[in-house]
């Protein structure tokens, strides 16, 4: 007596039904860690760039009777080379890497190309301002905010490099400014509050804050673009 044993070679239509439903719920529960973990390395990156600007502030300073590097609000020229940020070239390992914030996408590249702008804007309250302008004049610079990420609303360029911190009297004006919320998973809050940013401070340290906190010191009436006393 013979006998024969027949061996499957594929999969049923249940079984591939099957393998691709647990491929789905594996999609979806990794795709948020996986945002994150880009997120988190696109703001330590950011944070990086912040710190390398503010050493360079200081170097510049140091070199320039204490004065800082002014905006080009505040020049009769609109030349790409006199722009704060390349002012500071000759003080950074690669302006145009650290010019550009990781997290401004889509254009990031397009943006590195073109030349002339920066993805991070000086408080005018100090730049722009005699009173502050120099680094011994800053009552309290670690309490001081003077580079911010610059809002989508604003087009980076050589004469977009400062915020307009006098005209910071609501929530709503600063993200005409700034981005609050550059650093964030998913898409963007209504409010503007769910995410954070970097933010540096004349000392030259850099913190991040998330944008509820943020948002907080104007329900509270207090423009963080102002030189604390």
């Amino acid at each position: 007596m013979t006998t024969s044993c027949r061996h499957r070679t594929g999969f049923t239509l249940l079984e591939l039904l099957v393998v691709i439903v647990i491929l789905g719920v594996l999609v979806a529960l990794t795709a948020p860690l996986v945002a994150g973990v880009r997120v988190a390395a696109n703001r330590s990156l950011c944070m990086s760039n912040q710190r390398q600007i503010g050493l360079a502030l200081h170097l510049y300073a140091n070199d320039n009777e204490g004065t800082f590097p002014p905006t080009m609000h505040s020049t009769s020229s609109w030349r790409k080379e006199e722009s704060w940020v390349f002012q500071l070239a000759p003080y950074l390992s690669d302006v145009d890497e650290v010019r550009v914030c990781p997290s401004d996408e889509p254009e990031r590249q397009k943006r590195i190309l073109d030349g002339g702008f920066t993805s991070y804007a000086l408080n005018d309250l100090v730049f722009d301002n005699d009173r502050y302008n120099r680094i011994s004049k800053i009552p309290r610079p670690a309490q001081t905010l003077i580079l911010f990420i610059l809002s989508t609303n604003r087009k980076p360029s050589t004469t977009w490099d400062h915020i307009h911190g006098a005209e910071w009297t609501s929530w709503a004006a600063s993200t005409y400014d700034i981005e609050p919320d550059r650093h964030r998973v998913g898409a963007r809050a209504a409010d503007r509050t769910e995410g954070s940013a970097n933010y540096l401070y004349a000392d030259g340290h850099v913190e991040n804050i998330s944008a509820k906190e943020f948002k907080s010191l104007f329900d509270q009436g207090i423009n963080p673009a102002l030189v604390p006393e």
